[in-house]
């Protein structure tokens, strides 16, 4: 952007000469337009234009809205602060408007415009090298499965042993009630031959003396008990067994309203039996929470033997996703 025509037409013939695509006005509101509408690698403003300083208004605009372009201001003047305030404001460089600059002018758009492509295209195959890295991470791991549930097979360890894909021990449940019928409700419905392995506890107490001692999946807790309050025992439960489930219930009045389940992870309450009757309801609820539980023990199962068949490569890819990322957060600065 010039006020001066000549001078516009004499850089369109300069830098189409070099291979470059070029637009060239003599207006700040057409240059703004072209900057918000185009990409451009480079723009050359001139200080003075549309009035004395003017040219540093628009550079300010260049940089707010164009980022990635370099702005190269041209000028008449020879003054200090000129330069001084077309360098704060953001410019690449400050060129004097003379013949004899001229061929340092040209080398420096050409220099500027396949800067800001290599920055642009080393940026653009950085982004593509981690999504790769990513996506094979994941085929590897998708491959390790299917190995690893084929020694399972062949081994004779679907079923059984530590080394299961999918853990089939039976499930540590403590129902901490003070009612012995209630309890033996649940010991009925939480047999040990359907997978559940069952403690009863009749007070607060008793239930955090086990679970320190053995650690249980989960916890079901009565709401009102006689030495403590059910939140009290659950809240003592998370902090001594931070993996247990723990869940809070009120039993059904008889005649009244039906009870709740609640399930207690943090800060979250989640109304597991919203309408409590009878502890199948609980168990149906349970199952699902049994089959999460196993999930996570085969994926561990999974991750574990992965990291086992792979610990070198593992240990490479790592440091080639942390080298990859610094370069490509120093690329992205350079772009900025």
């Amino acid at each position: 952007m010039d006020g001066d025509e000549q001078v516009v037409k004499g850089l369109d013939r300069l830098l189409t000469r070099v291979g470059l695509t070029v637009t060239g006005t003599g207006y700040p509101g057409r240059a703004r337009d072209q900057m918000l509408n185009k990409y451009f690698a480079v723009a050359l403003l001139d200080v003075d234009t549309p009035t004395p300083g003017g040219g540093l208004e628009l550079l300010q605009f260049a940089r707010d809205k164009a980022p990635l372009m370099s702005v190269i201001m041209m000028t008449n003047r020879r003054s200090f602060d000129t330069a001084v305030k077309s360098f704060r404001g953001g410019a690449l460089d400050v060129v004097l408007k003379d013949p004899e600059v001229v061929p340092y002018l040209r080398e420096r758009v050409l220099d500027a415009a396949t800067d800001l492509k290599s920055t642009v295209e080393r940026t653009a195959l950085l982004e593509e090298i981690a999504e790769a890295h990513e996506d094979f991470l994941g085929k590897m791991r998708e491959m390790s499965k299917t190995i690893t549930d084929m020694e399972d097979r062949i081994l004779g360890r679907s079923k059984t042993g530590e080394r299961a894909a999918i853990s089939s021990d039976p499930v540590d449940v403590v129902v901490v009630d003070d009612d012995p019928e209630a309890v033996s409700r649940f010991q009925r419905v939480l047999p040990e031959t359907q997978g559940w392995r069952f403690f009863a506890a009749f007070t607060g107490g008793e239930a955090l003396d086990h679970v320190m001692q053995q650690r249980p999946h989960m916890v079901i807790v009565k709401e009102h008990l006689p030495d403590l309050p059910g939140t009290m025992v659950v809240k003592s439960v998370k902090s001594g067994a931070p993996d247990a489930i723990t869940l809070l219930y009120t039993p059904p009045v008889r005649g009244g309203p039906g009870g709740t389940v609640k399930m207690l992870e943090g800060s979250r309450v989640i109304n597991l039996v919203p309408s409590y009757a009878t502890p199948e309801q609980l168990v149906a609820a349970m199952n699902e929470i049994r089959e999460a539980l196993h999930q996570g023990a085969k994926e561990r199962r999974y991750l574990q033997a992965f990291r086992q068949r792979n610990f070198e490569f593992l240990q490479r890819y790592n440091s080639i996703k942390q080298r990859v990322a610094a370069q490509l957060e120093q690329s992205k600065k350079q772009r900025r």
